[in-house]
């Protein structure tokens, strides 16, 4: 990765897939990063895009979790934890006929609320996120089970987990295989890797075009398709399903993303979406889930 000579912040990517000598297309531009996709292989990923040090000083205070930003952080989401728990249920329950029981790790974990679920369906639960913030806040309802840092340098002992999930957390990785070494190196034998993921490819992405709401820029780095999250999991990982994956989320939740509000989008706005929120559906979001075994 190279920095671009007007912004230090700023790295040109690679495909890490198919390597810097790939050839490129532009998707979308949202300057000073666009969204392009590898002529070899179809992955879509930003470029230029926040070094991952810019990225890491973004996600580290309270301020990225009350984002007044368009698009940017994760507003609400401490507002609805009671929806993220429901969704991360029913995760578990696509997830059971491969894994049901035993020590679980979420990497992004956030307060904890896959932690709620996990533990309500008899889980040893675990966590683990980059936020100073959000770790602090996390700590307070499960102590030490929630731990600060990144799974490429945590101290986990090898083999001690068997199901680590990524919800929500793969977009944001910048070195997605070493990342799935260093999950691979703390699953134990035959353990289960469950990734959600925004898809590039899924009806919701085509339909919005250039205001999908998972362009969520800077933090998302990489748009994993079936095809090409198969693709970097084969190494280490037998890919078991991939399946269209949702939210629960509050209809004033959905009608805010859908315009890209911020937090004071005026009196009329605000009351409209205060009486939005008092109604939640299961929405498609335009992600995939993918459940994978480790291999030997």
């Amino acid at each position: 990765m190279t920095n671009t000579a007007s912004n230090p912040d700023l790295e040109t990517a690679s495909c890490p897939l198919c390597g810097p000598s790939a050839q490129v297309v532009t998707r979308y531009d949202f300057a000073p990063y666009s969204v392009i996709a590898c002529s070899s292989c179809g992955l879509n990923y930003l470029s230029p895009r926040l070094t991952q040090e810019a990225i890491l000083k973004l996600y580290k205070d309270e301020a990225y979790y009350n984002s007044n930003i368009s698009g940017q952080g994760y507003d609400e989401y401490l507002e609805i934890g009671g929806n993220w728990v429901k969704t991360f249920a029913r995760r578990l329950k696509q997830i059971a006929p491969y894994q049901s029981a035993g020590r679980a790790l979420d990497i992004g974990c956030g307060p904890g609320y896959f932690l709620t679920a996990a533990q309500k369906m008899g889980f040893d639960v675990y966590g683990l996120d980059p936020s100073d913030y959000i770790v602090q806040m996390g700590q307070k309802t499960w102590g030490n089970r929630i731990q600060l840092g990144l799974i490429e340098t945590a101290d986990y002992e090898p083999e001690s987990f068997d199901l680590v999930v990524a919800f929500d957390t793969f977009e944001h990785i910048y070195d997605p295989k070493k990342f799935l070494a260093a999950i691979h190196r703390v699953l134990k034998p035959g353990g289960v890797l469950a990734i959600t993921t925004p898809d590039p490819t899924s009806a919701l992405a085509k339909a919005s075009g250039k205001n999908w709401v998972s362009f969520k820029l800077p933090e998302h780095v990489f748009y994993w398709s079936p095809q090409t999250i198969r693709r970097v999991l084969e190494d280490r990982f037998d890919v078991l399903e991939i399946n269209r994956a949702g939210q629960y989320a509050t209809l004033g939740f959905l009608f805010r993303r859908l315009f890209r509000l911020g937090n004071d989008p005026g009196s009329f706005l605000t009351a409209l979406i205060n009486f939005l929120n008092r109604f939640s559906i299961y929405a498609d979001n335009g992600s995939l889930t993918v459940i994978a075994r480790k291999k030997a």
